[in-house]
């Protein structure tokens, strides 16, 4: 699996998890965000990861900038792996949800 297929297993994933309008963004210019959806009310922006170590600050910080240039209301980071101590401290301060695709639990707002 590449990162584009793991977009789309995301994209499966939110579509399972009783998200609607599940959109995956174009490859390139998606400004950090590969896919929009929705789910109670909230537009969620999330930047999926397919990385064979830990999610850094990078991801993080684009799932952040990304959410707020589409106006959603949360920012979500999904991977298939875990987050660096330091990820998991950011995301935290800026409200932004790590998901790690092995446990999926996505907030309930």
């Amino acid at each position: 699996m590449d990162g584009y297929e793991f977009e789309y297993q995301c994209a499966k994933i939110l579509k399972r998890k009783h998200f609607s309008k599940i959109k995956v963004t174009q490859s390139s210019g998606d400004q950090g965000i590969d896919i929009i959806a929705f789910k109670h009310r909230k537009k969620y922006g999330i930047q999926c990861k397919y990385y064979t170590h830990p999610v850094g600050n990078k991801a993080v910080q684009e799932a952040y900038a990304g959410a707020n240039f589409y106006d959603c209301d949360k920012a979500v980071v999904m991977t298939n792996i875990t987050f660096t101590k330091s990820a998991t401290q950011l995301a935290q301060k800026l409200d932004v949800e790590p998901v790690s695709y092995t446990h999926l639990t996505l907030p309930t707002i």
